[in-house]
């Protein structure tokens, strides 16, 4: 059995998803990024085009996110997504003829889906499986051709069930992580120890964040994740200087459960992936900056389960400082973060799809 996972370098969560995938399904998997350069120059152009509106015009992007999710524009948004990228799918399908095909962006599978329109009778088919790597639902993911979904939770589920056409599974497996992330066992710290995470792009406001944490008059050390922002590591190692606590600075890692192992709290925008792994280490949040749409509604989910609190009006010093002040409520918020977490979702999936192909 040949199985074509398709991701999409827009931040770095569905890619970590697809991968976690791959990882327990070996070499009958292959990982591909669907908006790389080499699959498609209009793909590539498509990320670069969506990657700088994040950065520069995040609120023209939420009124095209809220846009977009209505019932007849996303029906649109859809259709353009499918037509756009439906020949470099062509391409991947004809070189891989994989048995299945599984999606963790939205992208991919408007492509997948509109082949499988066009060639349902065709002897290349497969069977095609969306992974939803957020805490919530948008229009853009429903496809009639899907054969299985794959969702974070039994609210979602109901949701698509709503949308979904007859024959159509749908499963609330949590998102796939790795698994060490459940495995972490915690390292005391002498000091408090807060870890600052942007994503795979080092986003969120991390200089303003660390100025706010030196107002902390409580000792602290600091642990920030720059991720593949190299302009902001350089930035990062100047501004140390000013920073009172003591202070390391990574770029992207790997070993980012080690990490969340010496932390105790976690300080970070609200990527589903980075909250996913969070709740599997037990790591109380402090959610801030989330890239409209999506994450916003990813941190109320956490506010709303107790695994998190999230900045809003307040001082990110402030939030500390109440926190580290009320060590009963930091280990209720790490009861509840194990309570959502669903660590062995990747096996399930691909139980799933095992017993579905």
């Amino acid at each position: 059995m040949k199985i074509l996972i398709l991701s999409a370098s827009i931040g770095s969560g569905h890619t970590k998803a697809a991968e976690s995938l791959q990882r327990i399904l070996g070499d009958s998997a292959q990982v591909i990024d669907f908006m790389a350069k080499e699959i498609s120059t209009l793909n590539w152009l498509t990320k670069k085009i969506y990657l700088a509106a994040l950065r520069f015009i995040p609120d023209l992007y939420d009124r095209i996110y809220k846009f977009a999710d209505g019932r007849k524009v996303g029906v649109s948004a859809r259709f353009l997504s499918s037509a756009l990228m439906y020949l470099p799918f062509a391409r991947l399908l004809n070189k891989f003829r994989p048995d299945i095909v599984i999606c963790t962006h939205p992208f991919p599978e408007a492509a997948a889906s509109l082949w499988k329109f066009l060639h349902a009778k065709s002897d290349k088919n497969f069977l095609l499986a969306a992974v939803l790597t957020d805490y919530s639902l948008h229009e853009i993911w429903i496809f009639g051709e899907v054969d299985a979904y794959f969702v974070a939770t039994e609210e979602m589920k109901s949701e698509l069930a709503n949308h979904c056409r007859a024959g159509q599974k749908i499963f609330a497996t949590g998102i796939p992580i790795d698994k060490k992330f459940s495995a972490v066992k915690k390292i005391p710290n002498s000091i408090p120890t807060i870890l600052i995470m942007g994503g795979g792009l080092g986003l969120g406001s991390i200089e303003e964040t660390l100025l706010e944490l030196n107002k902390v008059k409580s000792p602290l050390k600091i642990l920030v994740v720059a991720g593949l922002n190299e302009n902001l590591s350089a930035r990062l190692k100047k501004l140390r200087e000013k920073i009172s606590h003591p202070m390391e600075i990574f770029g992207y890692v790997s070993d980012v459960h080690k990490l969340m192992a010496t932390a105790d709290l976690l300080i970070t925008k609200p990527g589903a992936l980075t909250m996913t792994e969070a709740f599997a280490a037990g790591l109380p949040l402090i959610l801030h900056a989330p890239i409209p749409g999506p994450e916003a509604l990813n941190a109320a989910y956490a506010v709303t389960h107790g695994a998190a609190v999230e900045v809003c009006d307040k001082k990110i010093s402030n939030v500390v400082e109440e926190l580290l002040n009320q060590p009963a409520r930091l280990a209720e918020m790490k009861s509840c973060a194990k309570k959502i977490a669903r660590p062995n979702a990747t096996t399930e999936i691909i139980e799933r799809l095992k017993n579905l192909s």
